[in-house]
């Protein structure tokens, strides 16, 4: 049995992400040890890179109406098909822009291995807050008060455990919001690399860009990597994202209309709360 394998979380509405996504993967980490996994509604990935198992995670499923399966039923289905209880989360738009450090990401494994009470290590400090050296050699302890502690990032993940975060009505954005405080009430312990090894222009164990496409459209400085490697895309499809450009209408209704759909996450995290904060006042009193 392999000792981690690899899911790439993606719908497919970001078909036109995954041809270009493959190329730099073989290009940066051709000696991939792990299976990879393809984490498709219903279609089939048929680019140039072979080594990769298209789930269609929603084929064959009974999804009411006209409704799409939520990315949390996606991921949770996806999840249940792996051969691994240790798996590196990554998703369609971080695309690779250097080598990537499969040393690294196969020790970070060991130590999952070793430790199965270590629920997720980050393997990118871009963006998250660590609090003190865990432990654990090479991983300091993440702060858990970060809104984002349940991060999407390019992260080893030990199975039950995300599975344990997953609400089948929540998106990725509402994963990670609800998920960090569910993972904090929990009293979960997540890890993230020695941020000393880090720089932003340095050093990375898998260095991609860490997100390519923001509200369904390109993020600028991925023209500029796929013309540096003969990527062919016609960016005019999505158009490019613009900070100051506001939202349409009809999506700032359908957020709203998501946002409302979260009342069981916010009832359980109200729940968890009370029940936490019970726990942490006996332990001050003791």
């Amino acid at each position: 049995m392999k000792s981690y394998s690899i899911l790439v979380n993606t719908c497919d509405s970001f078909e036109d992400c995954w041809e270009p996504f493959f190329r730099l993967w073989s290009l940066y980490w051709p000696d991939c040890p792990a299976r990879v996994y393809l984490n498709t509604e219903y279609k089939t990935y048929s680019g140039p890179e072979k080594n990769v198992v298209s789930l269609r995670s929603c084929a064959g499923r009974i999804i009411p109406g006209r409704r799409r399966a939520t990315w949390s039923e996606c991921l949770k289905w996806a999840l249940e098909a792996m051969e691994t209880d240790t798996v590196l989360y990554m998703q369609e738009d971080y695309f690779l822009t250097a080598p990537v450090d499969g040393g690294a990401v196969e020790r970070y494994a060991a130590q999952m291995r070793a430790h199965p009470e270590i629920p997720c290590i980050q393997l990118t400090p871009e963006g998250i807050p660590v609090r003190e050296p865990s432990r654990y050699e090479g991983l300091f302890t993440s702060d858990p008060d970060y809104p984002w502690y349940a991060c999407c990032q390019g992260s080893l993940w030990r199975r039950e455990a995300l599975l344990s975060l997953l609400r089948k009505e929540e998106s990725a954005w509402k994963f990670e919001c609800f998920g960090s405080r569910r993972a904090k009430y929990s009293r979960m312990e997540f890890l993230t690399v020695d941020p000393s090894l880090f720089s932003r222009e340095g050093y990375q164990i898998i260095p991609y860009i860490f997100t390519g496409i923001i509200h369904g459209k390109w993020y600028g400085p991925v023209a500029e990597l796929f013309e540096r490697h003969g990527i062919s895309m016609d960016f005019s499809r999505r158009g490019f994202f613009d900070p100051e450009e506001k939202p349409p209408c009809s999506a700032r209704i359908r957020n709203a209309a998501r946002n409302w759909k979260t009342w069981r996450s916010r009832l359980e995290l109200r729940s968890m709360k009370r029940r936490f904060l019970r726990e942490e006042n006996a332990c001050g009193g003791n």
